[in-house]
């Protein structure tokens, strides 16, 4: 039995749209049926959602074998874990947003505070980061920050909030990846998994 922790919300439809196009639709039937559930099995595999920071927890905790969580997540926290592989859904990128551009951003508002402090520093500008867990926007939008660092996908958000993207940073995706031990100790069953996701990445290169 081989243990996935996936993050419930928009990356769950995504993965769930990206099963059904290598159909294996014993794992996309499954998921589909998801009302209040935060443990869901099938045959050979259990399922366990939960929220998008707390995949790589759940995996180098060996609660859980393979994960998918995105990039964004674990450049910030930096995870005890094996990084598999890219997947082909969860396209993003980290941003600078604000309601003008500036030489100069000194407060700016995020979740994503040890990958935005090194971004600062890599310029060699001083910054105050004010650590937000939800709605950064607003930061900017109230004249809290002067800008905010975050994940831009198509820019509404930014857009509805009368701001737009500054300076665009690196890109982001989904990954799959996996708890040390268990990559190991139940290498065959995660290899296939691996070998069913490849055939997904080479129907989109």
């Amino acid at each position: 039995m081989i243990t996935i922790a996936l993050s419930k919300g928009r990356q769950l439809k995504d993965f769930i749209q990206y099963l059904d196009e290598i159909n294996l639709t014993e794992w996309s039937t499954a998921l589909k049926s998801v009302s209040r559930e935060l443990v869901i099995q099938t045959k050979d595999t259990r399922f366990i959602l939960v929220k998008g920071e707390d995949v790589p927890v759940y995996v180098e905790e060996g609660i859980a074998d393979l994960g998918i969580t995105g990039s964004d997540i674990l450049i910030e926290q930096n995870c005890n874990i094996n990084n598999l592989m890219d997947l082909p859904f969860g396209y993003c990128h980290f941003a600078i947003a604000s309601k003008e551009k500036k030489d100069i951003y000194p407060v700016v508002a995020t979740k994503y505070v040890n990958f935005t402090r090194q971004y600062f520093d890599s310029i060699k500008q001083p910054v105050k980061i004010i650590k937000l867990n939800g709605s950064v926007e607003l930061a900017a939008t109230i004249d809290m920050a002067d800008a905010i660092m975050d994940i831009v996908q198509s820019g509404k958000t930014l857009h509805d909030n009368g701001l737009s993207e500054q300076v665009r940073l690196d890109d982001i995706n989904a990954r799959l990846i996996s708890n040390k031990h268990a990559y190991f100790s139940k290498y065959d069953e995660i290899q296939t998994i691996i070998n069913q996701l490849k055939v997904t990445n080479n129907v989109h290169n």
